[in-house]
């Protein structure tokens, strides 16, 4: 062993206690390494920053901007709303297909971002009782990675190894050239997950917030937008109306209130309609049904819709009190607005509710009133005139449709130009990127916001181990001491114990740093021992990848271990039977279908 060897394993060592003890973040952990490399002369300058400038971190880069107008444009949430029907099913039908829908969108769309979308949905839907979140979040976590895996834009771990498999003369990866393997683990694992979930996850009851999702009605205006769904139709035609708890006060046409039967009425585009709805109808139905959301001010410009809503309760002596709506809106500041009013049980079935509402002294104490604009005016204006600042609820915003199929286009346009080989990914991912900025569909300053920079740092840091343990043959010396214990097994042995040693490391390191660290290694085993390395170098990309029995491996588990719903041991148990039942298999699947 050379001094440069003993270096490179000693960064390598600290390192790794670094990740599993978290003392610092892993992109620290990451700088740290780099640092370490170039101080010692194991590489250069050039060399120490090269991973900022890597395909593979370019790649994912590019990625993490097209997930971002995904999920701003509305994309995944359309995605995620079109599935909602089928929690109605039993659970033994629902479940299993709502991880088969995770995973499908994970294959092509960031399994992190979808997950995140999923999470949100799934809390929205155990407010309102109709699931338990505590036996659908951790499945829907382990359907996001299994499905991740299956194709090479599923997730970095992929994209890393297929980019280090290239620079080693191997070849980079097809888009679907491992996808039968993931589809055989994906299909496998979900009446597993399902059957453990049943036996091991906990139960939570639906929890009762203050959050006024479901006690308190509103009172505002909404307009109808071009293409919206009530157009050419009476009110209450369409089903959502029946669904709902909303009800139609009023209809404006231009300045003139329409009277007689409003049922009757055929809606027009530019409509006013006076809603009374819960906040529930209000943050997740208006958007669907196509209406701008304009509260009290009629003359509100389109720069001014919002999707956010800031909940105020009116104290006793605020100076608002025994005002009218109009007047209190217009004593607020010109960057904070109305968008609508509690309603009572009471005053809702009372057929002179409008004028009610328009009145001089509508405002009294207790009412709730639904604020847009400036957090820090409405926070200073609560302090200031006796308001109970109470509740934050953030919508889907109103958004172009054509921002929503450029976005949609954008990955397919990657998708089919990377798997039909007509492009590189990373040139694909680029012009997908291109095709979104220069449609309006993402601004910069938003992805700089969003983009997961930890990760990009992780990479960028980590890739340099790489370079070094190729410039000081760490690698091959590793390899060496590998061979003596692997010379004399099988091939599909090998195959099981990189899987093996790979998902083990994988549950306490980061997944792209396990791979990183071991693909130069089990390349150079694969030489030294005659193998196909391809079937080696899938065993470390699905074992990094499959890091379930630990919140710790893998992004998305990290996220819901930190709702406080599960305990480190939900993850060890079903985590843990998981992954013993894919090294089996895997040590059966990968040597059938790749040596």
């Amino acid at each position: 062993m050379t001094l440069a060897i003993a270096i490179v394993i000693g960064v390598l060592l600290i390192a790794f206690a670094l990740f599993i003890t978290e003392k610092f973040t892993v992109d620290k952990t990451a700088f740290f390494i780099l640092t370490s490399l170039l101080v010692f002369g194991i590489v250069t300058p050039e060399e120490a920053v090269s991973g900022f400038s890597d395909n593979a971190v370019l790649t994912i880069l590019c990625l993490m901007i097209i997930a971002i107008g995904l999920e701003k444009n509305g994309v995944v949430s359309w995605m995620v709303q079109k599935i909602i029907p089928i929690v109605k099913l039993p659970v033994w039908v629902f479940l299993p297909l709502l991880m088969i829908t995770v995973g499908f969108l994970s294959s092509f769309v960031a399994t992190t971002a979808v997950v995140i979308v999923f999470i949100k949905l799934v809390n929205e839907l155990d407010k309102l009782g109709k699931i338990d979140r505590a036996r659908v979040l951790l499945p829907i976590s382990f359907a996001g990675i299994l499905g991740g895996s299956c194709t090479l834009m599923g997730t970095s771990t992929n994209l890393i190894v297929s980019d280090i498999s290239r620079k080693s003369g191997l070849g980079r990866f097809g888009f679907f050239e491992f996808s039968g393997a993931g589809i055989i683990f994906l299909l496998i694992s979900i009446p597993i997950i399902y059957f453990l979930a049943q036996y091991f996850l906990p139960k939570t009851a639906a929890v009762e917030e203050d959050g006024l999702h479901n006690k308190f009605g509103y009172i505002t205006s909404v307009k109808i937008k071009e293409g919206s769904k009530l157009i050419g139709k009476k009110p209450y035609e369409t089903e959502i109306w029946h669904e709902n708890d909303m009800r139609l006060i009023k209809i404006q046409r231009g300045k003139r209130h329409l009277k007689g039967d409003l049922k009757s009425e055929i809606l027009e585009e530019n409509d006013i309609l006076w809603l009374d709805l819960t906040i529930e109808d209000l943050t997740a139905q208006t958007e669907s049904l196509g209406l701008n959301i304009l509260g009290v001010d009629q003359d509100l410009i389109e720069e001014h819709f919002t999707n956010e809503y800031h909940e105020v309760i009116i104290l006793p002596n605020s100076r608002f009190i025994n005002m009218s709506i109009e007047k209190f809106n217009a004593t607020l500041p010109n960057n904070v607005y109305v968008k609508g009013v509690s309603s009572t049980a009471y005053d809702r079935h009372r057929g002179n509710y409008l004028n009610k509402f328009f009145s001089k002294k509508f405002i009294i104490p207790g009412n709730r009133v639904l604020l847009t604009g400036s957090l820090s005016e409405i926070r200073k204006i609560a302090n200031n005139d006796n308001l109970l600042f109470a509740n934050t609820v953030i919508t889907n915003p109103h958004i172009p449709k054509y921002k929503k199929i450029i976005s949609f286009l954008a990955i397919v346009l990657v998708i089919v130009l990377s798997a039909t080989n007509t492009f590189s990914i990373l040139k694909s991912c680029l012009l997908g990127v291109a095709l979104c900025l220069f449609t309006g569909c993402i601004q910069l300053k938003d992805a700089y916001a969003d983009i997961n920079w930890q990760v990009i740092f992780l990479l960028a840091g980590m890739i340099p181990l790489g370079i070094a343990m190729k410039n000081t043959g760490t690698d091959i010396f590793m390899a060496n001491q590998l061979y003596y214990v692997l010379k004399s097994v099988p091939a599909s042995v090998t195959i099981s114990i990189i899987f093996a040693f790979t998902m083990l490391m994988s549950g306490f390191v980061s997944n792209n740093a396990t791979a990183i660290i071991i693909v130069p290694i089990v390349i150079a085993v694969a030489a030294k021992l005659g193998l196909n390395p391809k079937p080696l170098l899938y065993a470390v990309m699905f074992g990094a990848n499959f890091s379930f029995y630990t919140p710790m491996g893998y992004q998305t588990n990290a996220i819901i271990y930190g709702l406080g719903i599960y305990k480190f041991k939900h993850f060890l148990i079903i985590g843990g039977v998981l992954s013993l039942v894919l090294l089996v298999l895997a040590s059966f699947l990968l040597p059938y279908l790749y040596l």
